[in-house]
């Protein structure tokens, strides 16, 4: 990606025309399209389908992920009652907690510990260079 873009901005930087601003921004345009091909064909989660009741969605997903060619033993049914499982004790471990618990207690440190480390590379000029 910042390939694509030292091109584009080496090809640009000599126009002395309205283009040479143009043509950068006309570009970015284009990654929607390939984007919205990728999620149009992407598999759906075997998680998701658990979290929606769909058993059966699920064993479809999960086998269009794998192959049988890699693992022969593998063992689909034992992977959803893996992704139940888990998903049941992630659905206990939330219950009764509010956003408001992100600032209390020990939570509060991991908050301020995850939202300076945010801003320490914003600061740092992080998404700067993503501008190339």
């Amino acid at each position: 990606m910042s390939f694509i873009a030292a091109g584009v901005n080496r090809g640009c930087v000599q126009r002395p025309d309205q283009w040479a601003y143009r043509i950068p921004f006309a570009v970015q345009w284009i990654w929607p399209i390939p984007i919205a091909v990728g999620v149009f064909l992407a598999p759906e989660s075997p998680w998701w389908h658990v979290r929606k009741g769909d058993k059966a969605g699920a064993k479809k997903a999960l086998l269009r992920l794998t192959s049988p060619d890699k693992d022969p033993d593998f063992n689909a049914d034992e992977t959803i009652a893996m992704i139940e499982h888990t998903n049941e004790l992630e659905k206990n471990m939330s219950e009764g907690t509010k956003w408001t618990d992100l600032f209390k207690g020990t939570d509060l440190r991991r908050t301020e510990i995850v939202c300076f480390t945010w801003i320490a590379q914003t600061i740092c000029g992080t998404n700067i260079m993503g501008y190339l």
